[in-house]
């Protein structure tokens, strides 16, 4: 069965959705799109995803992994080029001066190799590097293609310190390679091992380099494409060997279509049929209204996720680096039972427990009575509207002629609806729903 999505871009768009490109052809809201189906045509990085235009009936089909067919092109040309790569596990063989790799080719080699003599190399790896790639590794930032970004000490530590409290035997890594190489190094911590079976599932082709085929497998998460019939067969063996508890984690680029994603991650969790699986997505709050509308049975935590070297999500608000534009809007949306997961140690303070909600709840996000849950997403405590019966945050203001709450701008007074009714500049009337618009 074909499940039909409507595209809604995000203000934020940074990541691997499907490219709208520029002109009038493609214009934001033109096109539905159609997940992945048998029979669909296929490129470099799997099947494609079916845009099927609202008005007209007609339809494209776009590369699922890259916004515009530019990038996909660009990448498939790259890795049709790349020069032959070593691996870190022979790498290992030589000494440390002699292992070297080219951040221009992306590619492992040993020193000397001529044909790297004028590029960007970084030369001198430890094994401990070479286990850990994205401890080096530049970050792809490319807001049309990968736009990748690492999770921050605080938050690995806070996520490991999670693992341990809900006794996960086994975690699927999914676009986090950041998490699977701390894993790798709590495992190796001498005073309290962390000792999980893991697996990692990326679209960055760099990490074939350093990671066994038993660990890793390059994947689109967008189609469910995995782009070696090898690393399939890695894969399905690491799904056989899992039991108790696992955690499948998940790290989307903030553009990415929720529903296709949605649909791998559900097909993943359904092939591990022998254990007891849970599921955590990050993503911004104001995204997480589309993320939950394709998974409902996933509930947002007031966790702050924090990322190394992103001027908008690197701080919690409570780290003393309190600019509204530098503390994260990122949360964990989970279908692990939100009383389980409690603040970390160092911000235990800043948090309660809703008895009510039976979750953790931060300091400013207070229980509504009205609507029956902790209604603050992110910021100082939303005030309810009895009009609307909405809680918003502080600041917005009840029209009774427009039977909507509005935010002022610059201070201007608000004109209503009504009395710009021959206006062209009149804004446009939004529905105001009966119900909570809360999670």
């Amino acid at each position: 069965m074909v499940t039909v999505i409507e595209i809604v871009w995000a203000k934020v768009e940074c990541g691997l959705g499907v490219g709208m490109g520029k002109g009038r052809a493609r214009k934001r809201g033109f096109y539905s799109t159609v997940c992945a189906e048998d029979g669909a045509p296929c490129c470099a990085h799997g099947p494609k995803l079916c845009l099927k235009r609202k008005d007209r009936g007609s339809s494209i089909y776009v590369c699922s992994a890259f916004r515009n067919a530019s990038a996909c092109s660009r990448d498939r040309d790259f890795m049709s080029s790349q020069l032959p790569s070593q691996t870190a596990e022979s790498l290992v063989k030589y000494t440390r001066q002699s292992r070297c790799y080219c951040q221009t080719c992306r590619v492992l080699f040993v020193y000397p190799d001529f044909v790297h003599e004028h590029h960007r190399v970084i030369s001198g790896l430890p094994s401990s590097t070479l286990a850990m790639p994205s401890y080096f590794l530049e970050p792809l930032e490319e807001s049309s293609e990968h736009a990748q970004y690492y999770f921050s000490e605080d938050w690995l530590k806070f996520m490991a310190s999670t693992l341990r409290i809900l006794r996960i035997d086994n975690v699927l890594c999914v676009g986090t390679p950041r998490l699977f190489d701390f894993l790798t190094a709590c495992s190796q911590d001498v005073s309290e091992p962390l000792s999980i079976n893991k697996f990692l599932l990326d679209l960055d082709a760099r990490l074939e380099g350093f990671y066994p085929a038993s660990l890793f497998t390059r994947f689109n998460a967008l189609n469910g494409h995995f782009f070696k019939s090898a690393g399939e067969d890695s894969f399905n063996n690491f799904m056989r060997s899992c039991g108790g508890r696992t955690m499948i984690f998940c790290d989307p680029p903030f553009g990415v279509l929720m529903e296709p994603l949605v649909a791998s991650l559900n097909k993943l969790k359904r092939g591990l049929e022998n254990t007891q699986v849970f599921v955590m997505v990050t993503v911004p709050y104001f995204i997480g209204k589309k993320l939950l509308q394709a998974a409902p049975e996933l509930k947002m935590l007031d966790y702050k996720v924090t990322y190394e070297k992103h001027v908008r999500f690197m701080s919690t608000g409570y780290d003393g680096n309190n600019s509204k534009r530098r503390v994260s809007v990122v949360r964990p949306f989970t279908d692990v039972p939100a009383h389980e997961i409690l603040p970390p140690k160092s911000l235990a303070d800043q948090y309660w427990f809703c008895e009510i909600c039976q979750r953790y709840s931060d300091l400013k996000n207070l229980h509504c009575d009205q609507c029956n849950a902790c209604t603050t997403f992110h910021g100082e405590t939303y005030q309810h509207c009895i009009s609307c019966n909405v809680c918003h945050p502080p600041g917005f203001q009840h029209c009774v002629k427009c039977d909507m709450c509005f935010r002022p701008k610059n201070g201007k007074v608000h004109i209503c609806n009504k009395q710009l009714s021959d206006n062209r500049d009149k804004p446009k009337r939004r529905k105001v729903s009966t119900q909570c618009k809360c999670y």
